[in-house]
């Protein structure tokens, strides 16, 4: 008798060793199931696997059977599943889904099942190319497993793989690398940021908004765009240099989001800080006070350092507006925030105690733009943002974008008398054709936030509605006191 109870428990425990090999998944083929094809159906004209157990078929074999039906997308990116207090949400980028209208199932995501699931954007930031997708009226059926960001320091050189849909039509491709640099500066649109990978595994359009994960299958990035270069009108990719926000950052970011209303809190002083534009694309002059926001911590603290250049920050050597950047990004609001200045023989240094980028102090923003660098000045209502000739001038210049098409192509610029008054419908960065990527105006925080995204080119595009409800695209320049062109940098 027993004899025979050690053979049944001897035969027990190799049909549970057969089973446990059965249940053992690679971890790449694992971060799988927590990897979504995203989707937009809807656009406005500018710029969301079963179980593992017993003889079920692997989630390879789940991905690859056929590809989801996608043909009346518009656009379609990549994205990945993480869980936040108990919920499931899908990180992608940005500008996978900006382009969205906003209206219910504008946005999806397919599932590696295929399955279908209308999104909603709850939180995002523009400036690292991060949005946050919520699943809109449909659950996340058991077929999605989210992943786990590492809690590891990403080495150079270590392994690094890729999972995407690139051009919209490879779903659950995974292609490999290694980690070939930290800390890249991105620019998009023109105000570049820190805090990019660098890595090898290939990436290609439909790529961005998936995750960059490990050997163990722990997302180390979000992989976000691959580096081009236009000669003559030739656009080259570079199949190699290929840039991923550092999971770390991705996470603290998601984390900020998640608890405050789907925004990064941001440090703000209320300084317009500017460079001269450097002569047949030269480096420019160092960075300088160009002006102050009414009602803002530096109108007061500042408001003899007029023209004064900036040459450190919280004992962090500035050189260039970017350096700005990269000091501004890491500061919190309520933090003592040191300028170091220099002005012929002075050399002060003055402290003042951050505010917050609020929504308000973002309007302060909008207003002193226009105010500072154009004719015309805001008032927002139901119908959005409207811009207004300032009643003290008579002669309103506007720089107008002169094409025989819309959107223009090959425009040149003339200035004209513009009209008495505007609605503003869209405002980004544009070329010397009249080209531009533009961002939808619905609110003067809307407009706020693509000035400073962009307002490094040394000039801003828009989009403008006259009288008559016809676009007119218009372009607007910085200038300093002597009326040469800057670039401009707001904080």
């Amino acid at each position: 008798m027993q004899n025979r109870a050690l053979s049944m428990l001897f035969v027990l425990l190799f049909a549970l060793s057969l089973r446990g090999q059965e249940m053992a998944i690679n971890p790449l083929e694992r971060a799988l199931s927590g990897v979504v094809t995203v989707a937009v159906f809807d656009v406005s004209d500018e710029d969301q696997v079963l179980g593992y157990t017993g003889v079920r078929k692997s989630y390879a074999d789940i991905a690859y059977e056929k590809a989801p039906d996608m043909s009346d997308a518009f656009s379609n990116g990549s994205g990945f599943v993480i869980e936040y207090e108990g919920a499931y949400y899908v990180l992608t980028n940005v500008h996978v889904i900006d382009a969205a209208s906003g209206e219910p199932g504008s946005i999806k995501v397919y599932s590696i099942t295929r399955d279908e699931y209308p999104m909603k954007v709850i939180g995002g930031d523009s400036f690292y190319d991060l949005a946050i997708l919520a699943f809109d009226g449909r659950q996340p059926g058991e077929e999605i497993r989210p992943l786990a960001f590492s809690e590891q320091e990403v080495e150079l050189a270590q392994q690094a793989y890729a999972i995407g849909n690139p051009l919209g039509q490879y779903p659950y491709t995974i292609t490999e690398g290694i980690i070939s640099g930290k800390n890249r500066l991105f620019f998009r649109p023109t105000t570049g940021r820190f805090g990019f990978l660098q890595h090898t595994a290939t990436l290609i359009w439909g790529n961005s908004g998936g995750p960059l994960i490990d050997e163990k299958g722990e997302v180390i990035g979000v992989n976000t765009w691959i580096h081009t270069r236009n000669d003559q009108g030739q656009n080259y990719l570079f199949s190699q240099l290929n840039f991923a926000l550092e999971g770390g950052l991705a996470h603290r970011l998601f984390l900020e989001m998640m608890g405050n209303k789907g925004r990064v809190r941001r440090a703000f002083l209320g300084a317009v800080f500017a460079s001269s534009k450097g002569l047949l694309g030269g480096p420019g002059s160092p960075p300088f006070i160009h002006s102050l926001i009414e009602g803002s911590p530096a109108a007061d603290a500042l408001k003899d350092r007029i023209g004064y250049t900036v040459t450190g920050i919280n004992g962090q050597p500035v050189k260039t507006l970017q350096d700005i950047v990269r000091s501004l990004e890491a500061s919190n609001p309520g933090e003592n925030i040191t300028l170091e200045l220099k002005k012929g023989i002075l050399s002060p240094e003055d402290t003042l105690a951050a505010d917050e980028l609020t929504g308000a102090n973002l309007e302060k923003v909008a207003q002193h733009f226009f105010k500072t660098f154009t004719d015309y000045e805001l008032e927002a209502g139901p119908q959005g943002v409207q811009l207004n000739g300032k009643p003290v001038k008579n002669y309103h210049r506007i720089e107008v974008a002169v094409s025989d098409t819309y959107p223009p192509e090959n425009a040149t610029f003339e200035v004209q008398q513009g009209k008495t008054a505007y609605g503003m419908a869209s405002l980004g960065e544009i070329d010397n054709y009249g080209r531009g990527g533009f961002f939808r105006i619905k609110s003067l925080q809307d407009l706020a936030t693509a000035i400073r995204l962009n307002s490094l080119e040394g000039h801003l595009g828009a989009d403008l509605l006259d009288e008559d409800k016809k676009l007119q695209r218009v372009r607007f320049f910085m200038t300093d006191e002597n009326m040469d062109e800057v670039k401009v940098l707001f904080y």
